[in-house]
Parts: structure tokens; C-alpha cells; sequence
């Protein structure tokens, strides 16, 4: 890291001896093996290049966006460029963010502990799971505002996507029917933290929940819970103002003695079928309009200087009965210089995709930060 800021300093310095603007470039890579829960074994390797731009005006206002360069675990050696969609706006204990957001459309969730590859890549090549539970609003992101302050010593944020429909985050509608929103805030209360969250979009589907975190032991404790209620046409298996179809035909034609006469050749029957398949932006699972619940838990703690351990508890339920249970664990030791090496693993029951099923996955490998 230091090595490549002190490069990028140069540079800038190379230009303008007057440069008042700061540009940093980190990078990250990681190596692990991964083992999915159909018990495939993949070996990942990732890395990127991270570009953080700021500057500060004269009233004291720091504006800053980033930029990367990234080649993810799954991406086969396709290098994809990221970032550059967002400003920052920071000054006088106050953030905002205009640009590429999303909302917090899950308060109250606190479970997932797991880093590294296993996190970054939950697909072929991930974790390998899929739950029937819908859990979260069909589309969070999109062009948008955000603001994080504190107020009475409490730490407040609300964020406001003006369209999550729009392709592009180059121009947004600001009359647009697909607007989402959040607000949130957290309270410390002596030796705990409170913190509650409400969401809602233009569609119907809404969002509410809340967390403790205390310190436990040698540890920190958190635990959440959150309900959110799902807009779903149950006749299609969709949600209301998210829908996609696509339809497939298909024609084949066969020859052959159908009538056991001594020429064939002469007949032929035609063979059609049209599938049709519904589904919705983000493969909504639930068939049932109605709340989701989500009861989570977490707990992290630092086994000694260098080496850290985290858990966490999850149980989702829809409107459908459908349900599962998450389990994770994650072990991490620093080597020094920015390098570590971590375990990771994870453990599903419950309601899963035919392509998918209850099982474990696990991960471990090595990260770097340069």
C-alpha cells in the first residue's frame, strides 16, 4: 500500500506542484480452496487494484470516489472495472453519498461472519446454496442520495433510490414509480447499543427491524431481528411491477413408417412445444404475498493479538411456511505485512432450490492486502 501511494504521489506531483488533491492505490489478492455444498472442490484465485480520489474544498468539505480494477474468484481471468459511480460529500460529522446506492432494506439482519472467497463467491463455485425464503426487496439499488450523521449521540442514516428499475445510473427519474427508501439509527445505552431500521418501496413491499449489541465476555454480542413483508402475485409466481417472462419455442419435425406402409418417406410429423417461464429481477422465491421474519445472532471475538474468531445464527421463515437455518463460522490469523490466512465454513437446513440442498460448505486460504 505504501509503496504504490508514494508511486501514485509522484505521479500526481509530476503534473502539478500545486496539487492540493490526494490519490491513493491499494490492492487486495486471495487464494483458497473452496468445497460447495454438493462437495465440488474449486480452487479460486482473485485479486484488484483500488484507486481512492479525494480533495478538500477551502470550507472543509472532503469530496472523494474510487475506482478499481478487479478480477473476482469466478470471473475466469475477466478483468471488470468498478467504482467511479458515487460522489462523497464529508464535513462537519456528516456524509453524503449521491450516486450509485442502495437501501438498507434488511434492519435488524446481523448474521453472516464469513470473508474471504467463500462470502465473495456463493455460486458454482461459492457456498452453493440457494433458499426458497425471500428475505429482501426485490431491487435495493439504484441512482440515488444517502446521508449518515449524529445527533444526541446517535448515529443516524437514510437513504432514498430515486428509481431501481433504471438501467443506468447516468440519469435517474425523480417521478419514477420504483423509488425505495430507509432510515435508521443507533442509541448506546451504557454498556449496550440499540439500533432499529424501517424500509419501504414504491411496490407495497416494506421493511422494519431492530439489534442489541453488548459486550460479552471476551466478545461482542449482537442480536437482531427483522420482518419483511413481500409484494408476490401468487398466480405467476412473481412480484407486482417486477415481472419478466421469456418464452421458448420449439419445433422438430420426424420421419418415419407411421402407418407401417413400404414408403416412408412420405410422412412426416411435426412435433411443437412452447415452455413459459416466469420469474422476477432478482428470482423473488416466495409464491404467498405476506412477512418474511428473520431472527439472527453473532458473536466475534480475538483469540489472542493476532487471531480473531465469529459466529452466527440465522433463521428465516416466509409467508409461504417456507424456512431454513444458517450457521457460520469463520477463524482468522494475521501473518503481519497485510497477508492472513482464514477458515470458513457454513452450514444450511432447512427449505433449498431443487439445484441446491441442506449441507456444509467450507473455504480456507489466504488474503493480502497490499
Amino acid at each position: 500500500m505504501k509503496k504504490l501511494t508514494y508511486l501514485a504521489s509522484a505521479i500526481a506531483a509530476g503534473f502539478s506542484a500545486n496539487a492540493v488533491a490526494d490519490v491513493s492505490v491499494s490492492g487486495s489478492g486471495n487464494a483458497a480452496y473452496i468445497s460447495d455444498a454438493s462437495g465440488n472442490g474449486n480452487v479460486t484465485v482473485g485479486s484488484s487494484v483500488d484507486f481512492g480520489l479525494s480533495t478538500t474544498t477551502a470550507n472543509g468539505i472532503t469530496i472523494s470516489t474510487g475506482l478499481s480494477i478487479t478480477v473476482t474468484v469466478d470471473g475466469d481471468g475477466a478483468a471488470t472495472a468498478g467504482g467511479g459511480q458515487s460522489l462523497t460529500f464529508a464535513g462537519d460529522g456528516a456524509t453524503l453519498v449521491v450516486g450509485d446506492i442502495s437501501v438498507a432494506d434488511t434492519p435488524g439482519s446481523v448474521a453472516g461472519v464469513i470473508g474471504g472467497a467463500l462470502a465473495e463467491n456463493e455460486g458454482s463455485k461459492g457456498t452453493g446454496f440457494d433458499t426458497d425464503v425471500a428475505e429482501a426487496f426485490d431491487d435495493d439499488d439504484g441512482m440515488g442520495v444517502s446521508l449518515s450523521t449524529s445527533a444526541a449521540g446517535a448515529s443516524i442514516s437514510v437513504a432514498y433510490v430515486f428509481d431501481t428499475a433504471a438501467t443506468s445510473n447516468s440519469f435517474a427519474n425523480v417521478d419514477s414509480t420504483n423509488a425505495a427508501s430507509s432510515f435508521g439509527v443507533s442509541v448506546p445505552m451504557g454498556d449496550f447499543s440499540i439500533s432499529a431500521g424501517v424500509a419501504s418501496h414504491d411496490s407495497g413491499e416494506s421493511a422494519a427491524g431492530g439489534s442489541v449489541t453488548a459486550a460479552i465476555g471476551a466478545g461482542t454480542l449482537k442480536i437482531g431481528y427483522s420482518q419483511q413483508t413481500m409484494v408476490i402475485d401468487a398466480s405467476a409466481d412473481q412480484t407486482s411491477g417486477f415481472t419478466s417472462t421469456l418464452a421458448t419455442d420449439t419445433t422438430t419435425s420426424a420421419t418415419g413408417d407411421m402407418d407401417a406402409s413400404l414408403n416412408p418417406a412420405d410422412e412426416t410429423v411435426d412435433v411443437s412445444a412452447t415452455t413459459t417461464f416466469f420469474n422476477t429481477e432478482s428470482g423473488q422465491d416466495a409464491d404467498i404475498a405476506g412477512d418474511t421474519s428473520v431472527f439472527s445472532a453473532a458473536y466475534s471475538m480475538a483469540l489472542d493479538a493476532d487471531t480473531s474468531f465469529a459466529t452466527s445464527y440465522k433463521n428465516a421463515q416466509d409467508a409461504e411456511g417456507e424456512s431454513y437455518t444458517q450457521f457460520d463460522v469463520s477463524i482468522s490469523r494475521s501473518l503481519g505485512g497485510g497477508a492472513s490466512v482464514y477458515i470458513d465454513m457454513v452450514n444450511i437446513s432447512g427449505d433449498t432450490d431443487v439445484t441446491a440442498h441442506d449441507g456444509s460448505a467450507f473455504g480456507f486460504g489466504t488474503s493480502v492486502s497490499f
